[in-house]
């Protein structure tokens, strides 16, 4: 005999245990399971559901589909060390030792529940004989299980179903209690079904009533969080509102730490009734906020964030507005702050929290989602739009490099034409090695550029080193700045209607989105193969390699390239005003445009030759600074460092004496070039400066444009010079003897390296006949720039033999 209802809710502390819930094999890979909240046992943390599968086309709006983590949604940093904050709201939440168990109730008991307006959402329990119904149980834990708590303990689905106006939107009771959640509605025991569920998880985002993103029970920083969002960015929105471009361009020369600035042009003091008791620390809580949640961090979001009809994010038991975290978001890197606040709140915190995602970690799911919602791809072409998300997904974590294509899957179904099979395979039993490849194999097969190059890492920092070298391993987010991705000007093996430099950037960009594929382009993702045409350059003669940007060595091998060059550069004709003679340009021009790979670079670090141009007192300026303190002996940078030490006078001399060599051998063949009296003489004026005895020229002081191009172009990278005197930058790997390639379809030249083996080659004819040839492998080498070539001038002159193609295969 069954209990009476008014005793069906067990209340003692230790829980009965219940067997485990039994995934049935859904009827088709259209179909997914739903679950629905029925209540809530906070004693002893439990949250009764039901399990019900339906067909995803039936379901449109219907539930409310889950953003979250897995795991801890808190990354693990220490507190700051600079920092001593403490907030109303710094205090963690006191763990739970219980995990939420989820208690599936079979259909055929649902009936026993009481049903009125919030029935099924009673926290007093369930109304549910649990000693005569065959129950089931899920247990949850961390971030997942506090998403139970909470959202069940603040009664919000009742809430969320409410019309009232300080609740928000109405959300339906049936989209309240309804919901997805992958680590319950997917059997994660079932390979077969994870792999059937991965192409429909965008349709399931994108056909949800709501997404709910959850960031964690946490609430730490959340204050101040919000007062940027609720106080700050309100204020400066209205004023740049008023002032214009006028008002962003003075921000942008302007300190986003400086009080007078906030206090006579917004009107704002730092939030000490947060604990806040200046801009940096203000500043620092609120990079804080996104660098330690996890969820921003996190593959999936991309396709769960870009897809949603309707989101809604809460932190604790709060909600936040997504739009309010774009908009300003979006505003800070409009006038220029993001790079300087995320550098100095780097400084402000201890080195596990340095690594970090432009934008504070949503900048670029908003760059996809205006693509995605805009319909840009269907001009552009949907490779281009898929790597974008590829790119933001790459520098986020997950539990399986496999996720950092599959998390993508979702937006690529929805870019494919109709009808249109996937490109890769779903097949949860390739390693990561496969399916990088096939992704590869694929974004090669159907753009007709080789821009994925530009996005390869050194073979040294590769997580996975059996991948092909030609092939990214998606798994690491550590490359050096692009040369030739999907948005550049350059064109050295890119055959277009008209020459590169007659073209306008919206017909070049045209032209070569519709530019068919290259006839002679064969994979084999199996083997690690890339057979297509190329046409040998040249072969590296002389690296001069540098450790750093910074290292002012790097100006001594400046003038030492300087030196091997001949006085014009005779690969990059230029004619003269009054003559009207053709002659090489002038070697000092050469080398500023190849160490800041000017040209025709169409991006915003790299511009015009005119805008390029501009830089060129820039590099005098920075020649001059650089070679000054190698001539003093002193870098006033690193002076500060405490692994600095006494200089070598010896040491000292030497390079002296071999900087007057170059520059004699140098001479003033160029007004860009000082001379050595000017160097001479600010090396006095650094040397009496660090003895006290007077100040540091305002030239070390002053921000250098020449100095911002070369530190992203140049890190990680090298100048070199080839046996027939081209000029170029290239990896620092690269070696002496490598060769430099033009690849039919590469916007930038690259670096090749024979493996000094055979490999036997399938190729796919017309007719669907092979030929099978063999050939020796070489091993792909990294982007370069070499000036002379990188707007296809080579392809101008195909007539008369300048580029002769051979077949190539990458291993």
């Amino acid at each position: 005999m069954s209990r009476p209802r008014s005793q069906s809710l067990p209340l003692i502390n230790t829980p009965h245990r219940y067997p485990p819930y039994q995934y049935q094999r859904l009827s088709s890979p259209r179909h997914i399971r739903i679950i629905q909240l029925l209540g809530y046992d906070p004693i002893l943390s439990r949250v009764f559901i039901s399990i019900a599968e339906h067909d995803l086309s039936t379901l449109p709006e219907r539930f409310t589909a889950l953003s979250y983590t897995w795991g801890s949604a808190i990354e693990t940093f220490e507190e700051m060390h600079h920092s001593a904050i403490i907030g109303p709201d710094k205090a963690r939440l006191s763990k739970n030792p219980r995990d939420i168990e989820l208690v599936v109730v079979p259909p055929e008991a649902l009936e026993t529940f009481k049903r009125s307006d919030d029935a099924s959402l009673d926290p007093r329990g369930s109304m549910v004989d649990l000693y005569t119904t065959p129950v089931t149980t899920i247990t949850v834990t961390g971030n997942l299980s506090n998403f139970f708590r909470t959202y069940m303990t603040q009664t919000w689905p009742r809430r969320h179903a409410q019309s009232q106006a300080c609740w928000g939107p109405t959300i339906s009771l049936e989209k309240s209690t309804n919901f997805w959640i992958d680590a319950v509605c997917i059997d994660q025991n079932n390979d077969e079904e994870i792999a059937a569920q991965i192409p429909i998880m965008g349709e399931i985002y994108s056909s949800a009533g709501r997404v709910l993103a959850w960031l964690g029970a946490d609430e730490a920083r959340l204050s101040v969080f919000r007062w940027w969002h609720d106080t700050a960015y309100p204020r400066m929105r209205h004023v740049l509102h008023r002032a214009g471009e006028k008002g962003i361009l003075s921000l942008r020369a302007s300190s986003c730490f400086d009080t007078k600035l906030w206090a006579d042009v917004f009107g704002l003091a730092p939030p000490v009734e947060l604990g806040v008791t200046n801009w940096l620390d203000a500043w620092t809580e609120y990079w804080a906020f996104y660098r330690t949640r996890r969820y921003f961090h996190r593959v999936w979001i991309c396709q769960e964030i870009v897809l949603a009809d309707r989101l809604q994010t809460y932190c604790g038991s709060g909600e936040l507005s997504w739009g309010d975290m774009i908009g300003f978001t979006t505003l800070l890197g409009t006038i220029h702050w993001v790079d300087a606040i995320g550098t100095q709140c780097r400084v402000n915190l201890p080195l596990e929290w340095t690594p970090s995602i432009r934008g504070f970690g949503i900048g670029d799911l908003f760059e996809v989602q205006q693509q995605q919602n805009s319909k840009i791809w269907q001009s552009t072409g949907w490779v281009r739009q898929w790597f974008a998300t590829i790119s933001a997904v790459r520098r986020r974590g997950c539990f399986k490099p496999e996720d950092r294509v599959y998390a993508t899957v979702g937006i690529l179904q929805q870019l494919l034409p109709p009808n249109t099979p996937l490109p890769i395979p779903i097949d949860t039993t390739h390693t990561p090695e496969q399916l990088f490849t096939f992704t590869a194999a694929a974004i090669l097969k159907n753009w007709p550029e080789l821009s994925i190059f530009a996005f390869l890492e050194h073979n040294a920092s590769r997580a996975f080193s059996s991948l092909p070298t030609w092939v990214p391993d998606l798994s690491i987010d550590d490359f050096p700045w692009p040369l030739g991705p999907f948005d550049t000007y350059f064109g050295a093996g890119i055959a277009t209607s008209a020459p590169l430099k007659e073209l306008s950037v919206n017909d070049c960009f045209q032209d070569r989105a519709t530019a068919p594929i290259p006839s002679f382009r064969h994979i084999d993702p199996i083997k690690g193969q890339f057979a297509l045409r190329g046409s040998k350059l040249d072969t590296i003669k002389q690296k001069y390699p540098c450790t750093h940007v910074y290292d002012m060595k790097l100006a001594e091998l400046a003038i030492e390239v300087l030196a091997n060059l001949p006085v014009h550069y005779a690969h990059d004709l230029v004619q003269e005003e009054e003559t009207g003679a053709t002659r090489g340009q002038c070697r000092v021009e050469a080398l500023i445009h190849t160490m800041t790979c000017a040209g025709m670079g169409f991006s915003s670090s790299r511009g015009s030759m005119e805008k390029t141009s501009q830089l060129f007192p820039s590099f005098r300026r920075w020649l001059l600074m650089s070679l000054s303190q190698v001539w003093s002996g002193i870098d006033p940078v690193d002076r500060l460092h405490p692994a600095h030490t006494a200089r070598d006078d010896v040491e000292l001399q030497k390079r002296r004496a071999k900087m007057m060599e170059t520059m004699t051998n140098v001479g003033m063949s160029s007004k860009f070039m000082p001379c050595m009296k000017e160097i001479e003489e600010m090396a006095r004026m650094i040397i009496a400066a660090d003895r006290g005895e007077g100040q540091w020229p305002g030239l070390l002081e002053q921000p250098l444009e020449f100095s911002d191009q070369i530190r992203r172009v140049m890190t990680d990278r090298c100048l070199f010079t080839t046996e027939n005197g081209w000029l170029g930058i290239c990896l620092d790997t690269a070696l002496e003897g490598d060769e430099v390639w033009i690849l039919e379809g590469g916007a930038v030249p690259y670096v090749l390296r024979k493996s000094g083996s055979e490999v036997e080659v399938n190729i796919e004819m017309a007719g669907g006949e092979t030929r099978t040839s063999k050939a020796e492998g070489r091993r792909f080498g990294g982007e370069t720039y070499v000036h002379g070539v990188m707007n296809g001038e080579l392809l101008d002159k195909a007539g008369t033999g300048a580029v002769q193609w051979e077949e190539v295969v990458l291993i």
